[in-house]
This record gives structure tokens, sequence and C-alpha cells, in this order.
């Protein structure tokens, strides 16, 4: 449903976008963010595996934004793109923005080891991965938390990560994440962080996988009587 909006509220640069591209080989999901505002908005090209999408002036996307208080889409097209000084892609603003739901994932806590490390631009050398635990888990998003300081490696809300996990069932998962926010306890250890990320890059399958893993999880805590 369109929702009257400030649009330029959330139209901020540096916010974290995920383009949908509707057809052809590359149709999916792909997390980028805002470069620069105006009368269009300029958007980081999507990537696949390292290399940037080509799109073509004219083709139709769907772009979709978190913001604070719920995730935001619109539908639109390719008008230009560039690959200097930075590949970006432009496409036309919206009046309105269209207010979608999420897919309501149940949820479960855990412990269970991941690997983090946040994106970087394209021509940027990818950062290590750093160890953490997942301590809440869905097939939408995660709670991590981990004790590796977070200062200087660009690691803040908004920003986004790429985590690698391996199930109790040795299935393998990789997926791109938007930090919502970041909380910091004092331990004796030092500080803990703990991180809220939702997925945005995920394949179906293995979204389906984490969801049946979650699942079976709840089953034997309730088998348990512990929920």
């Amino acid at each position: 449903m369109s929702v009257p909006y400030v649009v330029e509220r959330i139209f901020e640069i540096n916010r974290r976008v995920t383009v949908v591209i509707l057809k052809g080989h590359y149709a999916g999901r792909y997390s980028t963010r805002i470069e620069d505002t105006g009368e269009r908005l300029l958007l980081a090209a999507p990537t696949h595996r390292g290399a940037v999408i080509r799109l073509s002036e004219g083709e139709p996307v769907r772009v979709e934004i978190l913001a604070e208080d719920a995730v935001y889409a619109f539908d639109t097209y390719v008008d230009s793109m560039a690959l200097e000084p930075i590949p970006v892609i432009g496409v036309s603003k919206p009046e309105n923005l269209a207010r979608i739901q999420r897919r309501e994932f149940v949820r479960v806590d855990l412990n269970l080891p991941v690997k983090y490390r946040p994106l970087t631009l394209i021509r940027q050398k990818p950062l290590e991965y750093q160890s953490a635990d997942i301590v809440n888990l869905s097939g939408g998003g995660a709670s991590i938390v981990t004790w590796h300081p977070l200062q200087d490696k660009g690691v803040k809300s908004g920003s986004g990560l790429q985590l690698e996990l391996e199930l109790p069932d040795g299935n393998k998962v990789e997926v791109k994440a938007v930090i919502v926010r970041i909380s910091d306890t004092k331990t004796e250890k030092g500080i803990r962080h703990k991180i809220a990320v939702m997925f945005t890059e995920i394949d179906e399958r293995q979204q389906d996988v984490i969801v049946r893993y979650v699942l079976e999880c709840q089953y034997e805590m309730r088998r348990k009587g512990l929920l």
C-alpha cells in the first residue's frame, strides 16, 4: 500500500538499500547503498561474486530501503550507469513509497559459532573474518555477540556484514546482512558487543535450511520443557 512519507528523510547517503533485479540472468536481491541524492538517486552498482553487474538503461528494478520504523520499497528503472570513479547506477526517485511487510520468522535463542566481516567497497581489499557467536537466530536475521573491537573495522548501525556459519547438521550458510543496532556491555573479559542484523542477501534454499533448523531447535526445547 502506498503511504505518504517524507521521502527525503530516508534518502540519506550511505544508507543501506536492497536492489531487486526483476529479470534476466542476475535476477535476485543485492545489498548496496545510496551514494548520492538529488533529482535522482545514485546507488552503488550491485555486484555478484565480486564483479559489477552491468545493468542496461531502462531496466526495471525494485529498491527496498531499511528505515528506522519499517521497510519501504518502490519500483523504478535504471536511467544511467557509470563505472568511474566508482560503479554506480542512477534511478528515478519516487513521490511515495510502499510500506512492505517483512516475512515473520520464528526466532530461537541458541549458541552457534559464526564468522563475520564488514562489506567493503569494490576496490578495497576484503577485511579478514572475525569469530563471534550467534545467540538468537531466525530466517530473517540474527543477534551476534563478539568481543572484537568494532570501531576501527567500520562496524556500525546501517553498515553491511558478510556472515559465514555452519549448522550442526553440516549445512553451510553464507549471507549478507545489514546491522540494525549495536549494544555494548562491559564484562570482565572486555566489551561485549551485541549486533542485531537483518539478512539482505540470502539464497532461498539456505533460508529454508535456517528456518527448518530453528524449528527443530524450538521443538527440541519444547520437548525438554525449556519453552
